[in-house]
């Protein structure tokens, strides 16, 4: 727990940071947490629960956040839920985040589930803060694609959302595919305008 607390400080702006009575909840609904290594650091984390749940139901998809990390564990593994990829600053660029992703896609396929599911931050929207590490300018294009895609639910094309460069990781890492824009799904995130982007990985395909 100590290292988890720490990764989390170290990872996220305030806002953003779950606390420990947080991270013991989610393990006592028997949630999943694969660590990356480095040496005596934990370099990264990658947080889901396995759950029944159909994803492409859009009506029973959880309405934010709070909810989409506080399912408990559910059988038949149909999907696999992941709300918190954290990767420490002094690793982002390298390999830790396509690691955590590859293994929670072997782990997947172990289990016969059909779906990996994320909620992407997508900072281009109205760009990092000076506290968040991940730098991502204001992209007043894609500021308009999402706010379509939510007025209308008519999904934009592939190119416009991966304006967004942490978007463009998910998709280029794992191949996925976008779902929904989910308005208010996160209100702290500002950078994201409290919008996030739920991509979904074909485990069939």
């Amino acid at each position: 727990m100590p290292l988890l607390m720490e990764l989390e400080a170290a990872a996220w702006a305030g806002p953003l940071q779950a606390s420990e009575a947080t991270i013991r909840r989610r393990l006592a609904l028997g949630h999943t947490m694969l660590g990356a290594i480095d040496g005596d650091l934990l370099a990264g984390t990658l947080c889901f629960t396995e759950t029944s749940q159909d994803p492409l139901v859009r009506a029973d998809f959880p309405a934010d956040f709070d909810a989409f990390a506080s399912l408990p564990r559910s059988e038949p593994v149909h999907s696999l839920y992941a709300y918190n990829l954290c990767v420490r600053p002094s690793h982002r660029g390298g390999n830790t985040a396509i690691r955590l992703l590859k293994e929670m896609e072997r782990h997947g396929r172990r289990l016969g589930a059909r779906w990996l599911i994320g909620d992407g931050r997508c900072s281009a929207y109205a760009g990092s803060s000076g506290d968040d590490d991940d730098q991502v300018r204001a992209d007043p294009q894609f500021r308009a694609t999402i706010d379509r895609w939510n007025e209308t639910g008519i999904r934009p094309p592939l190119e416009e959302i991966i304006r967004d460069p942490l978007l463009r990781l998910h998709y280029r890492v794992y191949d996925c595919e976008f779902l929904y824009v989910m308005p208010d799904f996160f209100p702290q995130d500002a950078a994201s305008g409290g919008f996030r982007v739920i991509s979904a990985k074909d485990l069939r395909k």
